[in-house]
C-alpha cells in the first residue's frame, strides 16, 4: 500500500506544498552534508567506476535529486525516499562488500533513512494538527 499524497502537495502554487519542498530541501542539505556525501555529489562515470553504465542501468546522485526538486519532478517525500535509496542501493549494487565504498554507503543510507522517517513522523503528525484545526473550524461555523 502505498502512502496518501496530501492533496495540497499536489497544488504547486498552494503554501503546504511550498512547505514542503523548503523541508525536503533542507532534509537534502543535511544529506548533502554527511561525511560520506562526496561519493555521491556527482555522477558516476565510467572512467571513474569501470563497468558502471552495465551495471547500474538507473544512476542517480545528489545533485540529480536536488534538480528533480527544484523542477518539483520529486513532488512528495515517498519520491525523496525512493530516488535516496535508489541512489544508495546503486552504490551498494556496484561495488563489492569489502571496498570501502560499499561501507560507506551502509552508514551514510542508515543515517539518512533515519532523517527521512524522522521527517515523515513530523510531517504526518503537521499534517494531523492542520486537519484537526480545519475540521474543528468547520464545526464551528
Amino acid at each position: 500500500m502505498s502512502p496518501r499524497v496530501d492533496p495540497d502537495l499536489l497544488d504547486l502554487d498552494s503554501q503546504a506544498y511550498r512547505a514542503w519542498k523548503k523541508s525536503i530541501l533542507l532534509l537534502w542539505k543535511t544529506a548533502s552534508q554527511h561525511k560520506y556525501a562526496h561519493i555521491f555529489m556527482q555522477p558516476v562515470t565510467d572512467a571513474l567506476a569501470p563497468g558502471y553504465s552495465a551495471t547500474v542501468h538507473r544512476p542517480i546522485d545528489l545533485s540529480v535529486i536536488k534538480r528533480k526538486v527544484d523542477s518539483n519532478e520529486i513532488r512528495t517525500t515517498a519520491q525523496f525516499h525512493r530516488d535516496m535509496l535508489l541512489m544508495f542501493h546503486n552504490a551498494l549494487m556496484y561495488n563489492n562488500a569489502s571496498h570501502a565504498v560499499y561501507s560507506y554507503t551502509v552508514v551514510m543510507m542508515a543515517d539518512v533513512v533515519e532523517v527521512i522517517h524522522a521527517f515523515y513522523s513530523t510531517h504526518n503528525q503537521q499534517q494531523q494538527t492542520l486537519k484537526r484545526s480545519r475540521a474543528s473550524s468547520i464545526a464551528s461555523q
